[in-house]
């Protein structure tokens, strides 16, 4: 009888070879494809390899022995969500958004960039790499406690909070004082 976890582990490498495959399947002569088909394709291995690295060291977050960068944007954020100094002029206040914007990503009001089925299943074959590293560590929820690694991504959650809550504060002023965004 063959156990849940030795498929699981199987899995992330039957994904990698798909996302491959599709790589290869859009760039074989011959083949009725179209451009954006070979393009998704294309974005989806290069994600992939982008991510590799950084999915199968999760287990030094858990570990605490790698960390997260947190912005200073952020930071100063959860210190201080509401203040309004330095906020004199337009520009000041949509600086700031701009820079909430780079360390949050886009807000809800913000297009999101599409992504493509290529990215779509390079971003699942990340999620289970990840997953398969990170079962390598008994009593994962554990280790986590002991070495700072929860407590810490707490504190990383806060200040992306803060910074949230920053972005829509100065939206408020920005729409309160009608300022153009360039």
């Amino acid at each position: 009888m063959t156990s849940v976890r030795a498929h699981r582990s199987v899995l992330p490498i039957l994904c990698v070879a798909g996302v491959v495959g599709l790589g290869a399947c859009a760039s074989m002569p011959g083949l009725p494809t179209l451009e954006l088909n070979r393009a998704q394709a294309n974005q989806g291995g290069a994600t992939f390899r982008e991510g590799v690295g950084m999915a199968v060291t999760t287990p030094l977050d858990d570990l605490n022995l790698r960390r997260q960068a947190v912005p200073e944007i952020l930071i100063a954020a959860r210190a201080a969500p509401y203040a309004t100094v330095g906020l004199r002029r337009c520009s000041d206040v949509i600086a700031q958004i701009d820079d909430l914007d780079e360390a949050l990503g886009p807000d809800v009001d913000q297009p999101v960039p599409a992504t493509g089925t290529g990215d779509q299943a390079a971003n699942a074959a990340l999620d289970m790499v990840r997953d398969t590293a990170t079962d390598f560590i008994p009593l994962r929820s554990w280790v986590r406690r002991l070495s700072g690694a929860a407590a810490y991504d707490r504190a990383v959650q806060a200040a992306i909070r803060a910074g949230l809550v920053r972005r829509g504060f100065l939206k408020g002023i920005a729409q309160q004082r009608r300022c153009a965004r360039p």
